[in-house]
């Protein structure tokens, strides 16, 4: 019998996080292993509980979901992050999706099905991306016009490029990864960026859109 998948459930409202939680262990394969009420908490529980997958509201006391998760993930890369919020400000959403590998951004007022939270529960345990619609539409706005199958105008390189990014490494890491200069990985880059149309957005928005347009092309990116 495969482990059951380690949940921790963090909202700053106690009757929402006990009801998500109540919800989420109706399911055999998932056991919430703790209750967290912001993201100093959770931070913290995160280190002695050891959850597969974190899901936690957005806006909260002390330290924000987006904060939060970068901490947990900066300790523990392979957890999966479920951000749960009722806001899509697109700053916001694009600094949790600076690491999005494994991460889900689904907003509570569409959230109607159980199945919903739970395979959004499994994607990210898989390493997938899970979005909500809207929040693919909104940061795409005009700029995610790449056409199906642009990654065959991609240089090998290129490719290798844009798989880095979407395991949200920087521009370093990515040249200490593929064994080539910063200056390199800017001109892939800038080219990745140009065969996608982005070159007229601020870079940290077409650093998102090019990863978006990746992990959609390689079946990575899922909306619910």
């Amino acid at each position: 019998m495969a482990d059951k998948i380690r949940v921790l459930m963090v909202d700053d409202h106690e009757l929402m996080r006990q009801a998500y939680g109540m919800i989420l262990e109706t399911d055999p394969d998932i056991d919430v292993v703790g209750f967290a009420g912001d993201g100093s908490e959770a931070v913290s529980l995160a280190s002695t509980t050891h959850p597969d997958v974190v899901i936690m509201d957005g806006r909260m006391p002390r330290l924000n979901g987006v904060e939060a998760a970068r901490v947990i993930r900066e300790r523990t890369p392979e957890t999966g992050i479920i951000l749960l919020s009722a806001y899509d400000d697109d700053e916001f959403v694009r600094d949790f999706l600076a690491d999005p590998k494994g991460k889900a951004y689904l907003l509570k007022q569409h959230l109607t099905k159980l199945t919903d939270l739970v395979q959004a529960v499994r994607d990210v345990r898989e390493g997938k991306t899970v979005l909500a619609p809207s929040i693919v539409s909104k940061l795409a706005g005009g700029g995610q016009n790449a056409e199906s199958g642009f990654l065959s105008e991609m240089t090998e390189r290129e490719r290798e490029v844009l798989a880095c990014m979407a395991r949200g490494l920087n521009n370093t890491a990515i040249a200490e990864e593929l064994f080539i200069q910063p200056r390199t990985v800017e001109r892939h880059i800038g080219s990745i960026f140009s065969k996608l149309r982005l070159q007229q957005q601020p870079d940290a928005h077409a650093r998102v859109n090019a990863v978006l347009a990746f992990l959609k092309e390689t079946g990575k990116l899922k909306e619910q």
